[in-house]
């Protein structure tokens, strides 16, 4: 089965379409990660794979011939990003034609969301500061860490985008499978097992859980006083080796990205935080389905932050 993840971006969908390849991997499945489908495809021994030189020169129909061509003893892990689409400026009619071979050749489509559409809006407009799209060292951390104000008219717009994927999955995506990187972040592993079927795939292959995988990357990446303890540490980096060795055999584009920032990190690190949530607070009354409620819920430390 093929697995398309469709996203705004910025709602965890590069680390689950890694982690997904990942544990199918891991289980012996035979897979490939396209990452963007909509930005560069090419064949590797008959199997389709990123080839990000490419950019937007291919058609719509160039990539659905390129997918379909890929040997079918080989499972696909895909993403589309609206935002991609609305770069390429394809016509209306090519769009649609391409959204029926996604909805038909994809057997698990996953809709990709935050529960947080505040914090959302946040990290993206941190980076837009930042210029650092995904954490993978301690340097990009530091750069994410620097911003000290966002672009308060930049964070409406994310917050509009948001809103207008929310319709396209709707219109164009009728049956998918609701993945919230809040659940990703602390419940890996039943993510995981509820899209692969298979159980407890990190905890039996570097001896701990996914979610204690996520957590203490995070804790080492901000300082913690945290102390891993061997297994951890060992986990750590058996997870860690693991994904560089996927990158190098190129069933991956990049390494494992880690949790950036929390919601409590945002609000010690913006100046300017309270006047986003103001404005946030002001645009969802527009939106009656966006609950405000968890706008000032950091999900990571499980307590409000105001």
């Amino acid at each position: 089965m093929h697995y398309i993840i469709l996203t705004p971006d910025g709602v965890g969908s590069t680390i689950l379409q890694r982690l997904l390849t990942m544990a199918l991997h891991i289980e012996g499945v035979d897979v490939t990660n396209t990452h963007e489908l909509t930005s560069g495809l090419l064949f590797d021994n008959g199997i389709v794979v990123k080839d990000s030189n490419v950019s937007y020169a291919q058609s719509l129909s160039d990539i659905e011939k390129i997918v379909r061509a890929s040997d079918p003893k080989t499972q696909i892990v895909s993403r589309v990003a609206k935002y991609h689409l609305n770069n390429r400026k394809d016509t209306e009619k090519d769009k649609r034609s391409f959204y029926k071979f996604l909805n038909d050749y994809y057997g698990k489509k996953i809709k990709c969301v935050r529960q947080n559409i505040f914090e959302y809006a946040m990290s993206w407009s941190i980076r837009d500061k930042s210029n650092v799209l995904n954490v993978y060292t301690q340097h990009d951390r530091q750069k994410v860490s620097a911003v000290k104000e966002v672009d308060e008219e930049y964070f409406l717009i994310k917050c509009k985008e948001y809103v207008e994927y929310e319709r396209w999955i709707e219109v164009n995506f009728p049956d998918t499978q609701i993945m919230a990187y809040e659940d990703l972040l602390t419940d890996g592993d039943k993510v995981i097992a509820d899209l692969t079927g298979y159980q407890d795939t990190f905890k039996k292959h570097f001896g701990i859980s996914l979610d204690s995988i996520l957590k203490r990357e995070y804790d080492f990446l901000r300082g913690s006083k945290h102390r891993l303890t061997r297994e951890e540490q060992k986990g750590l980096i058996l997870y860690k080796q693991y994904g560089n060795e996927m990158k190098d055999q190129k069933i991956i584009t990049s390494s494992m990205p880690m949790k950036n920032t929390t919601l409590a990190d945002k609000k010690e690190q913006i100046k300017n935080f309270d006047n986003c949530l103001a404005k946030f607070y002001k645009f969802a009354k527009e939106h009656n389905w966006i609950d405000q409620s968890k706008a000032t819920y950091d999900f990571w430390n499980k307590k409000n932050v105001d």
